[in-house]
């Protein structure tokens, strides 16, 4: 550093500076909050120089290049962080880098100078400390917890806490799901920084783009953009039952898409999860041509699980029986899938039904549409329909529903019809783990359940009737959810 200029351009400008190249560290503080590296039109020597820069915790570095350089001479811009590892950019012309809150590196190499290579290198450091919104989130031992878009507010931050029923685990693994074109938000994203026990590990585009799972014991999510970035999901969970490489996560897929599923050494496990837009919430993700290749064996569960949970399980699906499972209808915000060997396919939709139809053998499930998780509304739901197997057939069937998990705050009726104008109704409850209704041309359900209840699942399967109808009557009942 030229000591004749420091004192004067601090003084005048309230600057660090230094003239063309000298290896030195600098540590910025909340007082000393930016430096200048100027080149030197006059000294045309070879060099090389590294400056080493120290940034306190929150304080979001950025540095302005004005460049023009010639030939080998380059300018290298480094940051390290343990999820987004080194970054290094090759600097020859004018450019502009928004950094982590973390330590970085500048090095200057000039092997032939000449009087047309010139630079101004200006870095300046902010407090970017989030204000204090107290927003905190819990993370369930059995089920990862969502936090969307716009929980993660511009200028803040959001804490993860803990609780009797919730208490800290050995570790959490944070993922994240995009909903749109990743280009458009990357530099939003880069600016949403994760702390794990106080220390900076990485951005949400560093999670986005980690080839590992990323993992922590306490996380604080931190957003220094001014405004909340569209449209993202992040899932944070505790170790799972599976080991945690397989372990992937993927938005819910456009209509007609045909989705393949791969287990080669090991268990496969997949969350799929859709929008706080309501996919998947209020219109049902419909799965249909399912097929293996090769003897595997596809579970699959209602939200974001991390072991194999009974209450939760929609499906068993294998080779035998894949075809039962065709039009299987699911709600909620995540599915688990979870393939124990070989290849699954299946065609993906993400809309209403438009037959009721149930071919004799069929299975399926019934479940509110935000189970597992806590339903934002008090919701009634009217005439989930199961008709008998076509237009043309005059079989009865008869269904057989298994509770998997039913909240005591759940009304839950199976409206049985019998023939015209005669119907026989049933509640069921958590303690009716297993029901069969009787001989019927259709049958529908209707349930309510109010805003946070944690809601309902029931499988059923579809068998044939010994008896038959002298005259049919079908009615078709549109499934309508009525939400406050």
């Amino acid at each position: 550093m030229h000591s004749l200029f420091v004192p004067v351009f601090f003084l005048l400008f309230g600057y660090s500076y230094s003239l063309e190249c000298s290896s030195q560290e600098v540590n910025f503080t909340p007082t000393n909050t930016s430096f200048k590296i100027l080149s030197d039109e006059n000294d045309l020597t070879s060099k090389t120089c590294k400056y080493t820069f120290s940034v306190p915790k929150n304080y979001v570095p950025t540095v302005l290049l004005n460049v023009a350089l010639t030939g080998d001479n380059k300018i290298t811009l480094k940051q390290y962080s343990e999820w987004g590892g080194t970054k290094t950019y090759d600097i020859k012309s004018t450019i502009g880098y928004t950094l982590a809150p973390l330590n970085f590196t500048i090095e200057i190499n000039l092997p032939k100078k000449t009087a047309g290579d010139t630079f101004v290198i200006d870095i300046r450091v902010r407090d970017a400390t989030p204000a204090a919104t107290g927003e905190t989130f819990l993370v369930q031992k059995d089920i990862g917890t969502l936090i969307d878009s716009f929980n993660i507010r511009g200028n803040s931050s959001i804490l993860q806490s803990y609780d009797a029923e919730n208490p800290q685990a050995a570790s959490y693994s944070i993922k994240i799901v995009i909903f749109t074109d990743i280009n458009l938000f990357f530099d939003g994203l880069s600016k949403i920084h994760v702390y794990d026990s106080g220390l900076y590990k990485g951005s949400l585009y560093d999670v986005y783009a980690s080839q590992t799972t990323c993992m922590g014991t306490q996380f604080a999510i931190v957003n220094t953009n001014p405004f909340t970035v569209d449209i993202f999901t992040v899932l944070i969970s505790e170790k799972y039952e599976w080991s945690e490489n397989p372990v992937s996560v993927s938005a819910l897929p456009r209509n007609t898409t045909k989705q393949y599923l791969t287990a080669t050494n090991g268990p496969t496990v997949f969350h799929e999860i859709s929008s706080e837009l309501n996919e998947g919430s209020y219109t049902p993700s419909m799965y249909q041509q399912i097929s293996f290749r090769g003897d595997g064996e596809l579970k699959v569960y209602a939200g974001c699980v991390t072991n194999a949970q009974e209450s939760k399980r929609i499906a068993t699906i294998t080779p035998a029986n894949a075809g039962n499972w065709d039009n299987l209808r699911i709600y909620g915000r995540c599915k688990t899938a979870v393939l124990t060997k070989g290849v699954v396919q299946w065609t993906f939709s993400n809309t209403f039904p438009t037959s009721f139809y149930h071919k004799i053998g069929q299975q399926g499930v019934i479940m509110n549409n935000a189970f597992p998780y806590a339903s934002p509304n008090n919701v009634t739901f009217m005439n989930y329909l199961i008709q008998h197997p076509s237009e043309n057939t005059k079989e009865n069937i008869i269904v057989t529903y298994e509770v998997a998990q039913m909240a005591s705050d759940v009304s839950f009726e199976v409206q049985q019809e019998i023939k015209y104008n005669e119907n026989k109704t049933t509640k069921l409850t958590a303690s009716d783990t297993s029901f069969t209704s009787v001989s019927t041309y259709q049958q529908y359900i209707v349930y309510s359940l109010p805003q946070r209840s944690t809601g309902f699942l029931v499988r059923y399967t579809v068998a044939s009737s010994s008896s038959c109808l002298g005259v049919l009557f079908v009615f078709f009942f549109i499934g309508l959810f009525n939400v406050q």
